[in-house]
């Protein structure tokens, strides 16, 4: 008798909190709607499978729970919302390793789990409604089915819907506009109303760079997590890596933190934002990736570069290998097929390889491609990444500024960082003795998440949280790029123009027009000219099609 009053009280507790999550509605009455859609086509598809109405009426309301609970820790760890698509990510094996790395990730999976088992068997003895209730209830699930699938393909709602961007709090409303018929899984390109037409015009304003035959290898290294760890309170000395002679660097915007490297990898490798395609951001290497008629790669292909991607995790990892293909990358390469340091001989998830074995690796992909040159080389360090559990002690006086947990993590962060450093100066080293020109770029893809916020930066740019840094060192034959770093803020879908004309090799029609908006505004999203910003989106979706390849 006791278990079963304890029983009814969680239910009223799931019910009453499910029932807040979905009334407390702020950007759109249509959040309201979805959130009660998806309650009542859980509660009469468990009533059509029972019978019992208590146990539906529990399932759905811990279902709803539920979800609201896994799109917080989705913004928790990746500052993102919940789209249905992510469970895509969620349900993929290959990504489970994050419940080892993450105990809190492990352990919020395990009370979620016991939750759900709780409002499946919950009340399985109580007794059932007739069966024609039943059979009534799959009538009524058809009807709020087309009620639903109404309700996403509509342009009012889907414009209501993308009012609610960047912030896309109504939670249930993006679950359902990312999944079904008429969602954005069925890949479409961005559109932005044909509105090219001050781009276009401004386009021809701006000059053109040099262009040789100088043909420099180029190596771009994605530095995962980093930004220079002297930014945030401490008082934390400067890595070297950030000192020094460089041939341009800035700050610049990326579009995800803490997770999701994919994101900056496709942004940099194709001069295109993630978020442009909304639903799928997160599935830009599954769904965009084909579409993709420009990138890096491939210019750089056209001018006879070899090009070769080296990453510690396998080629199946996010659908990366296909993506690269897709890009233009010549040939995928991991660790273990160069006999690498740390790589063993099989290829698996090298989530512990250095940055200094990575480096090291690099430099056995010069010796083995030699004959191939000029190469473009794109490669990954995975060490910086979270969890920051390897720090036994706080050192640097960390203590001073944050609380033990953070000041342990931040000091396991910096630990790396400074390894990290000492990779990045060992390779240019390495690049300045191989008697060719050459261009070292490396940048951060996100920051870590150590459980610190934004006045805990010294960054003085909108949302801090999603601002890393670009480097460029290269041989003394290519020419400076100026650029403030102190005051400018770039953005990461630009970087590949830098490239080129660092590189002095000519532009076609998409990266020219990559190169003018990053002269004329320095940026994207965060440029102050919206018209602008619309116009340049419009040029390179609707007058390059630079999404639309079959």
């Amino acid at each position: 008798m006791k278990k079963k009053y304890i029983s009814y009280c969680l239910t009223a507790i799931f019910f009453i909190v499910s029932m807040i999550f979905i009334l407390n509605y702020k950007e759109t009455v249509f959040a309201m709607f979805f959130g009660l859609l998806q309650f009542m086509i859980l509660f009469f598809t468990m009533l059509s499978i029972s019978g019992q109405w208590l146990r539906s009426l529990n399932f759905a309301s811990i279902i709803m729970f539920v979800l609201f609970m896994i799109n917080r820790l989705s913004l928790y760890f990746y500052r993102k919302a919940l789209f249905a698509n992510d469970f895509l990510v969620y349900l993929n094996y290959e990504n489970w390793d994050i419940l080892i790395d993450f105990k809190e990730i492990a352990l919020a999976v395990f009370v979620i789990i016991s939750i759900i088992v709780f409002g499946i068997l919950a009340y399985s003895e109580h007794k059932k409604l007739n069966f024609k209730f039943r059979i009534a209830s799959l009538s009524i699930i058809a009807i709020l089915l087309f009620t639903h699938n109404q309700l996403t393909t509509s342009e009012k709602v889907k414009n209501a819907w993308l009012n609610t961007f960047p912030e896309l709090k109504a939670t249930y409303m993006n679950i359902s506009m990312t999944i079904g018929k008429g969602t954005e899984l069925k890949y479409t390109s961005p559109t932005f109303e044909n509105s090219y037409h001050i781009f276009k015009e401004k386009l021809q304003s701006v000059s053109e760079y040099k262009y040789s035959n100088l043909k420099p290898n180029i190596i771009l290294w994605l530095a995962e997590s980093t930004i220079d760890a002297s930014f945030y309170k401490g008082g934390l000395s400067q890595p070297d890596m950030f000192k020094g002679d460089f041939k341009f660097k800035t700050m610049n915007r990326v579009h995800t933190f803490g997770g999701k490297t994919w994101k900056s990898e496709f942004e940099v490798l194709t001069g295109l934002s993630p978020d442009e395609f909304s639903a799928n951001s997160s599935l830009v290497f599954q769904y965009v990736a084909p579409h993709i008629e420009y990138s890096l790669p491939k210019i750089l292909k056209d001018h006879g570069y070899y090009n070769v991607a080296l990453n510690p995790y396998p080629g199946s990892a996010y659908n990366s290998k296909n993506a690269y293909d897709n890009f233009g990358i010549d040939e995928y390469v991991h660790p273990s097929q160069l006999g690498c340091d740390g790589a063993g001989n099989k290829i698996k998830k090298l989530k512990n390889i250095s940055s200094i074995q990575m480096g090291d690796c690099v430099k056995k992909l010069f010796e083995k491609y030699k004959d191939k040159q000029p190469l473009f080389i794109y490669m990954l360090t995975i060490d910086e990444h979270a969890p920051y559990n390897r720090a036994k002690k706080v050192d640097f006086d960390l203590e001073k500024f944050y609380n033990s947990s953070q000041s342990l993590k931040l000091t396991d962060y910096y630990q790396r960082q400074l390894r990290l450093s000492k990779a990045v100066i060992s390779f240019d080293d390495f690049m300045k003795e191989t008697n060719h020109p050459y261009i070292f770029a490396y940048f951060g893809d996100h920051q870590g998440n150590m459980g610190l916020n934004s006045n805990d930066l010294n960054l003085n740019f909108k949302d801090p949280m999603t601002v890393t840094g670009f480097y460029v060192k290269a041989s003394n034959d290519i020419d400076n790029i100026n650029s403030n770093f102190e005051y400018d803020l770039g953005e990461l879908s630009l970087m590949p123009s830098v490239l080129l004309e660092l590189a002095q090799i000519k532009p076609n029609e998409f990266f020219k027009a990559n190169y003018a908006m990053r002269k004329i505004c320095g940026n994207v999203d965060d440029c102050k000219d919206k018209n602008l910003i619309k116009s340049y989106k419009s040029y390179i979706y609707d007058y390059l099609k630079a999404a639309s390849k079959e």
